[in-house]
């Protein structure tokens, strides 16, 4: 008989389907993400209202961050600046855009 031998990827697996069979079943995916909770300042509130129009709509947005851009902000910020004002601009419609889905699986499921 071959000897088997464990290696790290052997342990990483196991860690992996230790954490599925620990996963809590009751809770829908949505309330498990980190970012599904996440609660607002105001000027994110006023961000969050732009998100959720923008993905009512009827229409596909092919580019959302685009669309969500403070042109007037962006235009006055260092290329560096920029690129980090883009990521955290893209970080922020994450985590709203879950929140949105949360709150209209949760919708769709009261009625």
């Amino acid at each position: 008989m071959r000897k088997k031998i464990k290696g790290k990827l052997y342990f990483l697996a196991k860690d992996a389907k230790s954490r599925m069979k620990n996963f809590n079943k009751e809770k829908s995916i949505f309330e498990q993400l980190p970012y599904a909770k996440a609660s607002f300042t105001n000027e994110e509130q006023d961000l969050y209202e732009r998100v959720k129009k923008l993905l009512m709509r009827d229409e596909i947005v092919i580019n959302p961050i685009q669309e969500l851009i403070d042109r007037k902000y962006y235009n006055s910020l260092s290329k560096e600046a920029q690129q980090k004002y883009i990521f955290d601009l893209s970080d922020k419609y994450k985590q709203m855009k879950l929140k949105f889905e949360r709150e209209s699986l949760t919708k769709v499921s009261n009625f």
